[in-house]
């Protein structure tokens, strides 16, 4: 009998508890979006991440941005030298990533289990100087192409070299920072260019980084200034030999 007069006790505590995560559940609810919105938000925020790397302000591209900068501040009363602008910007960038790096820290476990480590800052800057990524293969000693990024004719693995998901390597890879990775990716290709075309010897793989022109170099008809970047050339017959038996 006391189990059973017992019995209603318990249901009345399960009544009770529900009532009571009704009552909580909204607040609870309103906080966790809260610290969701917190955290994605502090990773969008606008800061160097990888652009903290002296190597990669050498770029034309990046020396460019920190010209136009010091001619505003110049017109703004305030005079820096190129090495003095760098400087005070070097410092001032590393403080505040460094702030960054600590309110983001406690949220890292948050991002890798929901899958949203990308912090989409994008378009900090016009990019005036891009690279385009060309493949060649030499047979019979003439070198011909193989891959021209943006080309309707040359179109080697196009179907993995043009994916969305393969373009922000690409670009990458034309930085100088991003050297060892340049090397691994043209190093895999090499290897299916040794497989797919057994008469070639060689792989030429590099960039070729220009400027675009202005928009009266456009209507004059000025041509296209670049250079090579990056440039590799793979023996294709070292490759074959490490897959024989």
């Amino acid at each position: 009998m006391r189990r059973v007069s017992g019995f209603p006790v318990c249901v009345s505590n399960v009544g009770i508890s529900v009532t009571v995560v009704k009552r909580v559940w909204p607040h609870l609810r309103a906080v966790l979006i809260l610290v969701h919105l917190f955290a994605i938000s502090v990773l969008a925020m606008p800061a160097p991440g990888s652009g903290l790397n002296r190597s990669a302000w050498s770029d034309p591209t990046v020396t460019a941005e920190f010209d136009a900068w010091r001619e505003r501040l110049s017109g703004w009363g305030v005079e820096y030298t190129a090495e003095e602008f760098e400087e005070q910007l070097w410092t001032v960038a590393k403080t505040y990533q460094d702030g960054v790096n600590v309110v983001v820290k406690p949220f890292r476990p948050y991002y890798r289990y929901c899958g949203t480590q990308q912090s989409w800052r994008m378009f900090v800057a016009p990019h005036r100087n891009p690279a385009i990524l060309h493949f060649e293969i030499q047979e019979n000693g003439e070198w011909r192409p193989l891959y021209v990024e943006g080309s309707s004719e040359f179109t080697w693995k196009g179907n993995l070299l043009d994916h969305d998901r393969t373009r922000s390597g690409m670009f990458r890879y034309a930085w100088s920072s991003y050297r060892r990775d340049w090397r691994r990716f043209s190093s895999w290709f090499a290897q299916e260019a040794a497989t797919e075309f057994p008469e070639a010897t060689h792989l030429r793989a590099y960039y070729w980084k220009y400027r675009t022109l202005s928009p009266e170099d456009t209507r004059a008809g000025v041509a296209l200034q670049g250079r090579q970047q990056g440039r590799r050339v793979i023996e294709l017959d070292d490759l074959r030999h490490k897959d024989e038996p």
